[in-house]
């Protein structure tokens, strides 16, 4: 008796996740609703493929450069994300024992591969918290940015083969006093900054 009333009572939550999810569905068109979804569960739990190929230190990318590169598949409804940690993209010149730390900076590149004509987008989603005078700024623009989040409204559009976006950061030093304190504070907290890159093709 208790198994049939455990079973009937599984059996009318499943029918109510059903009428809801039919419900959002028809709410939100055009497949939006599902893929934004996705696209939060796979932020949120970390499931799904996160190979970071990110290159070593002692090798350089195709074309010679010192930074690292990351290469994500670009395909129709499709999401590819790695973890990267901000550490491993530092100019060795500037690098403070091994962590990033006021005055640090680096570079790294983000390469998309496709075979077809798409549209990307390219999302981060940041682990820890960053450093506040720590900016970005893709190559070939003007505006320094924040935040990584920031940056998602210039990273998107259209492609036919592949892509190359460059990012380059800086954590910036010694411009005041309130700074300085600031800096200070974020240094004896942090030695590491980590995120998340996701590419998504639509």
């Amino acid at each position: 008796m208790k198994k049939r009333k455990r079973k009937t009572f599984l059996l009318v939550i499943l029918i109510i996740i059903i009428v809801i999810f039919l419900f959002l569905n028809k709410k939100y068109p055009n497949n939006k609703f599902q893929e934004e979804l996705i696209f939060f569960k796979w932020f949120s739990s970390g499931r799904g493929e996160k190979e970071n190929t990110l290159l070593s230190k002692n090798q350089r990318n195709q074309d010679n450069e010192p930074h690292p590169s990351y290469c994500f598949e670009v395909s129709y409804k499709n999401i590819d994300f790695k973890d990267i940690y901000l550490a491993d993209t530092i100019n060795q010149k500037t690098q403070v024992h091994e962590k990033i730390a006021p005055g640090t900076e680096g570079t790294f590149e983000i390469v998309l591969q496709t075979n077809q004509k798409i549209n990307y987008q390219i999302k981060f989603k940041s682990q820890n918290e960053k450093p506040q005078n720590l900016n970005f700024q893709i190559e070939g623009k003007d505006r320094k940015y924040a935040k990584l989040e920031d940056m998602e409204e210039e990273l998107k559009g259209e492609m036919t083969n592949h892509k190359r976006i460059i990012i380059h950061w800086r954590w910036e030093y010694e411009t005041s006093k309130i700074e300085d304190i600031q800096d200070t504070k974020d240094a004896q907290k942090i030695k590491q900054y980590n995120f998340t890159i996701c590419a998504r093709g639509e």
